[in-house]
């Protein structure tokens, strides 16, 4: 994990407002109610994701009118396994990413090439001159 220095830390505003200002490229990901991450894939292989890390600070989190903060950026990286399920004949990069999510990483902290982190600094980046 390579956390992403950024203003969107304390950010504030509603699940919807998020959700439509991040969109197509982020999906919430790994959440409950009070808290979750606005993911974005940052290679082809689904396999390194910038986060933004959200918890609720009124109401639930899925629902539109939830108030919601941002928490510090960062960018994860996650080594599935291999070898697993390679003769389904599935190529596509989502059905690969549906297929990775039930399975447990190999690890899940594995290290991240400075290139993903620097695509993810100009995204942020944007994202903070949007939000603002």
């Amino acid at each position: 994990m390579k956390p992403i220095k950024s203003s969107l830390q304390g950010t504030r505003g509603t699940f919807g407002y998020f959700r439509e200002a991040l969109q197509p490229n982020f999906t919430l990901a790994n959440w409950d109610y009070e808290q979750g991450f606005f993911d974005r894939t940052l290679d082809d292989r689904n396999t390194v994701y910038l986060r933004l890390p959200v918890k609720v600070l009124q109401g639930e989190l899925d629902s539109p009118d939830a108030w919601l903060e941002i928490g510090e950026p960062f960018v994860l990286r996650h080594v599935y396994q291999t070898g697993l399920d390679e003769d389904i004949g599935y190529v596509e990069p989502l059905v690969s990413s549906v297929m990775n999510q039930f399975q447990e990483p190999v690890d899940k902290d594995a290290q991240i090439d400075s290139r993903w982190v620097r695509k993810a600094e100009a995204i942020v980046k944007e994202l903070e001159n949007r939000l603002a």
